[in-house]
């Protein structure tokens, strides 16, 4: 085998979140030692946002569409063709796939890869060689003998590259453009307003913590929740929605602090970057968040509690804002622990 791979990412998505940034930036990364190839969905655009992980990819990463006859016949074809050493798939949909052709055995004898955004099914990645948790509750959750074939090689975040100058022009046009004052303390949240992340009980704390009209609040995102978290709002001209939005950094860097209220967040890549943006930050002690923040415990909340949420709130506006440290959240420091779990999957096949 040459120290070059030739790597088949899987996804089936019609979303723009953060598994799909995760793919693109990995399959990016990836390409400057490696030949890339992306098997996608033949519609990849989000219905809700308008959005596609198309914009996202770089030129060098082979795109491949399911075609005609499907995902599922694609992705036989193309593991049987000897083009690639490795596959490695994203989300339930393709891994499934991968799965039901290993367990036929007609996979070939390629390693099959899978990174874990959400919880381990078996059904999904029962037939995978190995598993990459981005979390550590999904390594302790794996059934015992999937655990021995997993490796826990974390999510990260690409820094945003703006200067403190850069930042300040962002801030000015982003708060112009929202109608925020420039003595304002703005809070914000962001991500996919469905029931899961919890913004109503975000809209609940932030009531109940009573804050005064130099505070407000934007809530950044779109979702089949939005419009009830709306009427929820009614009302109070301090809470906006500016809907979904493509300028995540000039964002951050109009906020003076960031919450992510979830029941339950996989990982947390929206935090990574409000940190990078040196915004203070209030998570919900959850999934993968205690791994982001477990040197700062007195900015998590218990999840699913209006009272906590409400204290962490107003602890959150005392704050300033900081330099975090995110060095072991690095793509840098994630790619060659990636290729050497390929090849130890290599190995055991072999």
């Amino acid at each position: 085998m040459t120290d070059s791979l030739r790597i088949l990412h899987c996804l089936s998505t019609h979303e723009l979140a953060g598994t799909e940034r995760h793919v693109a930036e990995l399959s990016a990364a990836q390409t400057d030692r490696h030949d890339v190839t992306l098997l996608l969905d033949n519609n990849t655009t989000d219905p809700c946002t308008g959005s596609d992980i198309i914009t996202l990819l770089s030129p060098k990463v082979k795109v491949v569409r399911a075609g005609r006859k499907g995902f599922l016949f694609r992705l036989a074809q193309l593991a049987h063709s000897g083009a690639f050493d490795v596959i490695h798939t994203h989300l339930g949909r393709a891994s499934a796939r991968a799965t039901w052709l290993r367990k036929a055995g007609l996979a070939g004898n390629v390693a099959l890869v899978a990174t874990l955004h959400t919880s381990y099914r078996n059904q999904c990645y029962g037939g995978h060689d190995g598993l990459i948790c981005i979390a550590g509750w999904q390594q302790k959750t794996l059934p015992s003998d999937r655990r021995d074939r997993s490796a826990l090689i974390a999510n990260w975040t690409v820094p945003s590259g703006l200067s403190p100058d850069e930042r300040a022009v962002q801030r000015r046009k982003v708060r112009e453009e929202w109608g925020v004052a420039p003595g304002t303390f703005l809070f914000g949240s962001a991500g996919r307003m469905v029931p899961e992340k919890r913004f109503d009980l975000l809209l609940d704390a932030w009531q109940k913590a009573g804050f005064g009209s130099d505070v407000a609040l934007a809530m950044v995102g779109d979702g089949t929740e939005r419009a009830g978290l709306e009427r929820l709002a009614a009302g109070d001209s301090r809470i906006f929605f500016p809907g979904f939005r493509t300028d995540m950094p000039a964002v951050l860097s109009a906020l003076d602090g960031f919450v992510l209220p979830s029941r339950h967040e996989p990982f947390g890549l929206v935090l990574l970057e409000a940190m990078d943006a040196g915004l203070p930050v209030c998570a919900t002690d959850a999934g993968g968040v205690p791994d982001i923040l477990k040197n700062s415990p007195s900015s998590m909340v218990r999840p699913d509690c209006l009272p906590s949420l409400t204290e962490g709130l107003r602890h959150l506006h005392e704050q300033s804002r900081c330099v975090w440290d995110l060095t072991a959240f690095s793509l840098s420091a994630m790619l060659p622990k990636v290729e050497a779990f390929y090849r130890q999957c290599l190995r055991s096949r072999s």
